[in-house]
């Protein structure tokens, strides 16, 4: 029995088995430690600066005592995966990706321990996902003077263990979300890059310091808001030095701002950010100009002067990108850019594979790299519908589509018969350059790159969620309260989980912020740079 569910606490083997469940592959260890840290698996116990080499030491010790018994077995060197899941797929003679599943030839029999009586738990605050469904209409961070908070928490709301909590959807767990500002200036770190999961996440700046409520930051001078200011005020003074002076009434001190609803991810729909700002006043403004940090996750804490500096979303994650939106838009440089990691894969005739989420604005930017560029489009989802012999999308319902897409992709011939396809019909448009809409899997990126012998470029079109909602709403004349829950069923479909990945190995990378009124300036201005040479 893994110690979480003894403790309720997080453990590496409790996250891995939460991260395979999710993904149904194997994975390899520090994709595991990616996908965990992402979904906000790992506590503050697990940071440390080699949390792969914890991770995989956990994993093969739980394989040598447990035997055939064990959780887990390896399907290659370095490469884990879950016994049920095996068994499940390898009775359907399945594989996932390249890796077979095939279980590894030296588990050991092993008696399994026998069951402990439960130690302290650690219980954190939650709230029924149903009652935030039905309260909260909106994607993002809404200011408001508490009514909505109030509703909430008269909705049912309860403290259960957080492994519980993170294993199901069922209930938003409250995460306090402090902003700390004095006049024009708003206090700032950077996250701790072993410390978070997402590759292209990891090291962003953040603005908001804060952590899970739980059950012992309710008492009887706080039970009116079960403890959540008190945890505000708790998490801000754990996390940085803050003076004993001012400490004695920081819980005073901060205000609410408002709520962040976020169901983009699977991280989002079990967390709910309730935000404050605390304003430090000027005599105090010696105490605060030169504070330092408490806990090893605070990295570079500094102020920020919005009057000097020109803030630049791309550099924080998405909650701070949320509260600078909402909170300063007037300091904001939020037009959309573009970031260029790789010059040489477009300096000769090649594909382009133009990859994003859905409402990112990559089909805006396909269409403008044709009509002004001079690339042949070839779309993957047409292709992939008559290689499934269905009609496309909205032809064939989004949810069915991506369901047989799926089913498709993960066949051992799967990516390479989409691959195959794709290069067919960007050769039947007899043009040197060829840009491929609407890629989903790194597993097609790979057998396209092997195919095109690496005649492959890469650009992804980056969209905050709520504002990918918005442009795909508009796009389609939907109303977003109405269409949320669609869309982000939609998004986060099996079929769509790889995309955000794929920004790790993109050759250049389009930041969308205001959606397509400046994509033809920035799409001209980056392909300049590149240097693409094209015939007319």
């Amino acid at each position: 029995m893994d110690e979480s569910t003894l403790t309720g606490k997080p453990t590496y083997l409790w996250a891995a088995e939460q991260v395979l469940l999710e993904q149904k592959r194997p994975m390899r260890v520090h994709d595991i430690v990616a996908q965990a840290q992402d979904a906000g698996l790992f506590s503050d116990e697990m940071h440390s600066r080699t949390p792969q080499k914890s991770m995989q030491a956990r994993l093969s010790m739980e394989i040598l005592n447990n035997g055939q018994t064990s959780t887990f077995v390896r399907t290659g060197r370095g490469v884990f995966f879950l016994r049920k899941l095996l068994v499940q797929q390898d009775s359907q003679n399945a594989k996932v990706g390249s890796l077979a599943l095939q279980p590894t030839e030296k588990l050991k029999l092993y008696k399994a321990k026998p069951r402990r009586k439960p130690n302290t738990t650690e219980d954190v605050l939650v709230i029924p996902s149903a009652a935030c469904e039905r309260i909260l209409n909106f994607q993002g961070l809404k200011e408001e003077s508490g009514k909505l908070l109030d509703e909430l928490l008269r909705s049912g709301v309860k403290h259960i263990p957080r492994t519980t909590a993170e294993e199901t959807e069922a209930f938003k767990q409250v995460i306090t979300y402090v902003l700390v500002t004095y006049r024009g200036k708003v206090l700032c770190f950077r996250r701790g890059r072993f410390n978070r999961a997402a590759q292209f996440l990891r090291g962003s700046l953040c603005i908001g310091f804060g952590g899970h409520v739980t059950q012992q930051d309710f008492s009887l001078f706080s039970k009116d808001d079960y403890g959540i200011r008190e945890n505000a005020a708790r998490e801000l003074a754990e996390e940085i030095k803050i003076d004993s002076s001012i400490r004695a009434d920081l819980k005073d001190r901060i205000s609410f701002v408002g709520v962040i609803n976020d169901n983009s991810t699977s991280l989002g729909r079990k967390h709910l950010a309730v935000v404050f700002q605390y304003e430090v006043q000027e005599n105090e403004w010696d105490k605060w100009q030169s504070v330092s940090k408490h806990e090893m996750s605070i990295n570079e804490l500094r102020w920020i002067d919005t009057e000097t500096e020109t803030i630049n979303l791309v550099d924080f994650e998405y909650w701070s990108q949320l509260s600078w939106r909402t909170l300063s838009p007037q300091t904001i440089e939020a037009q959309p850019e573009y970031r260029i990691f790789r010059k040489k894969p477009f300096q000769k005739p090649h594909m382009l594979a133009l990859v994003g989420g859905i409402g990112s604005g990559k089909s805006s930017a396909t269409k403008i790299f044709v009509e002004q560029f001079g690339y042949a489009e070839v779309n993957s989802g047409r292709v992939l519908a008559d290689v499934l012999s269905i009609p496309p999308v909205p032809h064939t319902p989004r949810d069915v589509f991506q369901k047989q897409a799926w089913d498709f992709i993960t066949r051992d011939d799967g990516p390479d018969r989409l691959a195959r396809a794709l290069i067919q019909a960007a050769a039947a448009t007899e043009s040197p350059y060829v840009i491929i809409d609407g890629v989903r899997q790194q597993s097609t990126l790979a057998s396209l790159r092997k195919l095109t012998d690496g005649a492959l470029a890469l650009i992804f079109v980056y969209a905050t969620p709520d504002l990918a909602l918005k442009l795909y709403c508009q796009r389609e004349g939907l109303e977003e309260t109405t269409y949320e829950r669609e869309f982000f069923q939609a998004i986060g479909a099996s079929v769509e989980l790889d995309i955000n990945h794929m920004m790790n190995s993109a050759d250049a990378v389009i930041y969308n912020w205001s959606g397509e009124a400046d994509y033809v300036n920035v799409l001209s201005s980056m392909v300049e740079e590149l240097g693409i040479v094209r015939n007319e």
